[in-house]
């Protein structure tokens, strides 16, 4: 792994060009590079949000897959090709509109495959709202 700002750098540019718009719509924010894994923010939006102010759990699973990828880009310190072979995701409390925070966990990341643990979270909440395990496997190379 490189240096915080150059992986935070790389995702955010990664993010813009190979990403759908629908996608880059979410404005995920990448924070920071940890030792094993990265923290990103996604600021609160009504687009996301279904009846009663709850954010959908297509949004939650959308942002889940994004930043998986997202951290391996950081991490790797390459734009590999990968794709998402799996994902699991639990729900397990609503996340009310507001700013969103999830954490990744790079749990295996080998030549061929790599699997990835993420937390979602409201902002400022200690407790996990939803989670993934997200399998990706590289392409070529």
């Amino acid at each position: 792994m490189t240096e915080d700002n150059a992986a935070v750098a790389r995702m955010k540019a990664f993010l813009s060009e190979a990403f759908a718009p629908w996608v880059q719509q979410l404005n995920i924010e990448p924070v920071q590079v940890t030792e094993t894994g990265a923290v990103f923010n996604v600021p609160a939006s009504d687009a996301l949000a279904r009846t009663g102010g709850i954010v959908c759990g297509q949004a939650l699973s959308a942002i889940a897959d994004t930043i998986g990828v997202l951290t391996l880009i950081g991490h790797n310190n390459d734009d590999r090709i990968m794709t998402t072979v799996d994902m699991t995701t639990h729900f397990m409390r609503p996340v009310m509109t507001g700013d969103v925070e999830a954490t990744v966990t790079v749990l295996s990341n080998g030549r061929r495959m790599a699997t990835a643990r993420v937390d979602i979270r409201q902002a400022g909440s200690p407790k996990v709202c939803a989670g993934a395990t997200c399998a990706y496997a590289y392409v070529g190379g």
